[in-house]
């Protein structure tokens, strides 16, 4: 052949080689865009990331699409998170607007969007935002400042230049080059911190009219400094959302953990989703919790657990797929969808021995998604997350707050290992809905406003009951809880004495007026031995056409730390004398957790087995745990029903039905299972 044609032959090829697989793929992207299940309807997926950094080069290496489409075969998610940019702020694709690393075996996108695309699942891409070591280190002038004018390492101001010069334009480069089709965007609230930058002290000096920036919460402005920052933050979010839908209307985005526990505020953000990865250490409790946070927000919602622990050094130890069940049950019994997380290799690739264990967990989730996607709590007993609370006396701007969520978590805990139905909602959830929840309760919170008060008040005085718990708590409502304002509250430790037991609790207490014409209950003594004087550890009082109890001492952080029975009880015994007719009852074990949904008309009653050392943070894994049964259900219904089927086992339920009360028997929970009533 002339050298000429061969020249040109070659050439022909190398364009072929080019041009021709690019077609194939653009084709195979918009299938996906018809195929695959939105977030709205989503239920399951998997989630992986590695943060890629300047020292990996080998990315690609052992990637393959064999693998990718064998996964893919055996699990069937309905979507993928793959890593794209972690912390260190190094994409793990050839990024031509981003900083990526220095050398690649392959580009592996293409091959994460041909086989999601194949196979009909989504393709999101984790990406970190505020938090971005290196857009920090290249563009110091983006970053945030602390007080001392200093950068905050790594963390870029909301406010500066940031979104529109590398996360908008990044995401665009991912849609047009991949076809992606949404992100989870991390880093973000968790990592938020009081920003000193000059981008947010002239915004807030320009909006305010406060030039003299505070710099401690003893100073003039200190509440309207802090509140601007979270407003801009928001407006963040809001901004790159907004670019990003404007750009691809099907696009699909959220910022990790916003409007949760970590910002629980109501909605003003056009995200598509909310989601955030919880506790991989005590993920049970973890995700009893943050569901509860999340589900009231009425915005498709999915929470991610680690599909393994650690330690303070990096060791990780994989958890078993009963751990992840057990993790899954808490999620998925609140309505929510739920994912798994894993890392990828050094090199981008995914582990094959993990895949049969994503497997059974997902068959297990897959089982129980006709019978608790999209499910409904019905009110019962309502937990308070103060929203104003939060913003006034929580550290963090947007984060998880051990002065706010450990009274929280451990209150909810208490009233859950009583087999209490219970629902954690904020001011926003509550107001004007306050006469659904036959309880509410109050936990251990510093500050509300005087207007939720006053309607707190109104929901009583019209029938409703109120417990309010902890010594900051019952001195808001003095008046009607007989507490001694002259008298200081104190931080020691007590005996709290109930049903002949005694336990010690240490944190805050606040004493009372003496008066021998109201209702106690339990008492605090200041030595363990009985024979010594006490004070009331609470009391009920009536209140217009209802009830209002006050526990006069702190106790929801401690039994976090020494739970016990004691507390447990002690609680549980005034919740049953204010909400004495809940929708259910289950007696036979104390190692059940239930949630009362309803569901296309259908009443669903979650029980979740507790059995097992999942609170115990030296056990990294666990494989077996003992069964729970047999269980004595009580269920008050206004008309017979017409089946009652144990699910996903189907297993019809012999059952008796008199006085507006259903009573039937299980005679065992493995882990999660749902009684089904029509």
């Amino acid at each position: 052949m002339p050298k000429k044609k061969i020249v040109i032959f070659i050439y022909f090829i190398f364009i072929a080689s080019i041009v021709s697989p690019q077609v194939k793929y653009n084709s195979l992207a918009e299938v996906s865009k018809k195929k695959f299940v939105n977030r709205a309807e989503s239920f399951f997926g998997l989630h992986f990331d590695f943060h890629a950094s300047e020292k990996d080069t080998l990315i690609g290496k052992t990637f393959k699409e064999e693998s990718i489409d064998s996964m893919l075969s055996l699990i069937k998610p309905d979507y993928i998170q793959v890593d794209c940019k972690g912390h260190p702020g190094i994409s793990s694709y050839p990024t031509k607007i981003g900083n990526s690393v220095g050398h690649f075996e392959k580009d592996i996108y293409p091959i994460w969007r041909k086989e999601t695309a194949k196979h009909g699942v989504g393709l999101f891409v984790h990406y970190s935002g505020i938090l971005d070591n290196e857009a920090v280190k290249k563009h110091p002038e983006w970053a945030m400042l602390n007080k001392e004018g200093k950068i905050i390492e790594g963390k870029n101001s909301s406010l500066g230049p940031y979104a529109d010069k590398l996360l908008i334009p990044q995401m665009k480069e991912l849609i047009d080059n991949y076809k992606i089709d949404g992100a989870w965007v991390d880093g973000e609230s968790w990592a938020l911190e009081l920003d000193y930058s000059k981008y947010m002290v002239d915004a807030f000096q320009k909006e305010t009219g406060i030039n003299n920036i505070p710099l401690s919460e003893k100073e003039y402005g200190w509440q309207e400094f802090r509140t601007f920052n979270r407003n801009s933050f928001r407006k963040y979010i809001s901004h790159y959302v907004n670019e990003l839908h404007l750009y691809d209307p099907k696009f699909e985005i959220t910022s990790n953990w916003a409007f949760s526990s970590f910002m629980p505020q109501p909605i003003d953000v056009n995200i598509d989703f909310i989601s955030g990865d919880f506790d991989p250490n005590n993920s049970l409790y973890s995700g009893l919790f943050e569901s509860r946070c999340i589900a009231p927000q009425e915005k498709p919602w999915d929470l991610m657990v680690w599909s393994f622990t650690h330690d303070n050094e990096g060791t990780y130890v994989y958890k078993s797929p009963l751990q992840l069940k057990k993790a899954a049950a808490a999620v998925i019994s609140m309505g929510g969808g739920f994912q798994i997380y894993s890392t990828q290799n050094r090199d981008g690739s995914i582990k094959p021995w993990l895949f049969e264990t994503l497997k059974e967990v997902g068959d297990f989730c897959r089982e129980r998604q006709p019978f608790t996607q999209n499910a409904k709590p019905i009110p019962q007993i309502a937990l308070l997350y103060s929203t104003a609370n939060f913003e006034k006396n929580s550290g963090p701007l947007y984060s998880s707050s051990g002065k706010i969520h450990d009274p929280l978590r451990g209150i909810l805990n208490l009233l859950l290992d009583s087999q209490n139905a219970v629902e954690i909602l904020m001011e926003h959830h509550l107001q004007n809905s306050m006469n659904e929840y036959p309880l509410i309760i109050i936990p251990e919170t510093q500050y509300l406003t005087e207007e939720f008060k006053k309607e707190l008040l109104e929901y009583v005085n019209g029938g409703g009951d109120l417990l309010i718990i902890g010594a900051d708590a019952t001195r808001l409502f003095a008046d009607q809880l007989n507490i001694d304002l002259t008298k200081e509250a104190n931080y020691l430790t007590k005996f709290l004495s109930w049903d002949g037991e005694m336990a010690g609790v240490r944190g805050w207490y606040q004493p009372t007026i003496p008066n021998n014409n109201i209702k106690t209950i339990g008492k605090l003594f200041d030595e363990p031995d009985f024979r010594f004087e006490s004070s009331p550890a609470a009391a009920i009082f009536s209140y217009g056409k209802g009830k209002i109890a006050g526990v006069y001492f702190d106790i929801g952080k401690y039994y976090l730390k020494m739970n016990n029975p004691v507390y447990k009880n002690f609680i549980n015994d005034i919740v049953k004398v204010l909400f004495p007719n809940p929708k259910v009852e289950v007696k036979g074990s104390e190692n059940v957790v239930i949630t009362v949904n309803e569901l296309e008309n259908k009443l669903m009653v979650n029980l979740i087995n507790m059995s097992g050392p999942h609170a115990n943070t030296r056990v990294a894994r666990y494989d077996t745990i003992p069964p729970i049964g047999p269980l004595d259900i009580k269920i008050r219904l206004s008309r017979k029903p017409i089946k009652v089927v144990l699910q996903p086992e189907n297993i019809i339920l012999n059952y008796t039905y008199e006085n507006g009360e259903l009573k039937t028997q299980i005679n065992r929970i493995d882990i999660h299972s749902i009684i089904v009533i029509e």
